[in-house]
């Protein structure tokens, strides 16, 4: 059995072409996820969906609705590009999700120096706010970092006490910035998600290949966006799969096994111990 450590379902449900008909959670799975997938984390980083429940009463958005799919965990914490819109309502709306015993991480949460869509030291400031919110709640880390290791480093060695579980998902930045992280935090968890399957991704082929041990990496899909390389090859345009999802897990595994020189089964069952560890599921 697998866990997808970090998925955007609500947002899947909204992108899938209506032709699949699917209309709910439960629909999306049965339709499109193999029999080995037991569950995921649902991650919401919008602040409008941390009070769906007001805005999008009973529908897939509503996040009371989710905490009730029995397959689905959550985490919630403000993304960087949010970070100009972090205020005190958002952060309440926030503290009400994390106080919810299926809502399991805060995040994701970091710098992204890529779009730089909120300003630099509105990201600091609102990524060390929300540290020291998960460490009063005593939540485990789900941190998003682009083109910004320098201030991530800084941050996460400043404010985050070294024994914490942090999960830096969607790995993408230099294989010396996740020894480094690696060697660092003891409880850090490496997340690759389809990214791994792209030509040009080395540095998170290098990452997996090399650096990164069989105990200290999680499977996630980031669903709907990295969708793994090969599945719309060879497909006329009209079948083209353009949405990923977290039956695709395997399709990852698959690329680190191969990177590794290892069976398919044993990463998944390293990825599945390694999220029991990280997150206690």
């Amino acid at each position: 059995p697998y866990v997808d450590s970090h998925t955007h379902l609500h947002y899947v449900l909204d992108k899938l072409p209506d032709k699949f008909n699917v209309t709910s959670y439960e629909i999306l799975k049965q339709d499109h996820f193999p029999s080995n997938f037991e569950s995921c984390i649902n991650v919401l980083c919008d602040p409008l969906s941390f009070n769906s429940n007001e805005i999008f009463p009973d529908t897939h958005l509503d996040w009371k609705k989710m905490v009730d799919v029995p397959f689905m965990y959550l985490a919630v914490g403000v993304h960087p590009h949010n970070a100009k819109d972090y205020n005190d309502y958002i952060e309440n709306n926030m503290i009400q999700i994390l106080k919810h015993p299926k809502c399991i991480a805060l995040g994701e949460i970091g710098l992204d120096y890529h779009y730089n869509i909120s300003p630099r030291d509105t990201q600091k400031d609102v990524l060390v706010k929300q540290i020291e919110k998960a460490i009063e709640l005593e939540k485990p880390l789900v941190i998003h970092t682009r083109e910004a290791e320098e201030d991530t480093w800084d941050i996460l060695t400043g404010f985050v006490p070294k024994e914490w579980k942090i999960h830096v998902h969607c790995f993408t930045d230099s294989p010396q910035f996740a020894k480094k992280l690696l060697n660092y935090f003891p409880n850090l968890y490496i997340g690759i998600t389809g990214v791994v399957t792209f030509g040009s991704a080395k540095n998170t082929q290098n990452v997996i290949r090399d650096i990164v041990p069989l105990n200290r990496f999680l499977l996630e899909t980031d669903a709907p966006y990295m969708i793994p390389a090969k599945l719309n090859r060879n497909k006329r345009s009209d079948s083209k799969v353009t949405v990923c999802h977290s039956g695709m897990i395997p399709l990852i595994a698959e690329r680190i096994a191969q990177l590794k020189g290892m069976e398919l089964d044993e990463i998944m069952n390293h990825a599945r111990e390694n999220t029991r560890n990280m997150y206690g599921i």
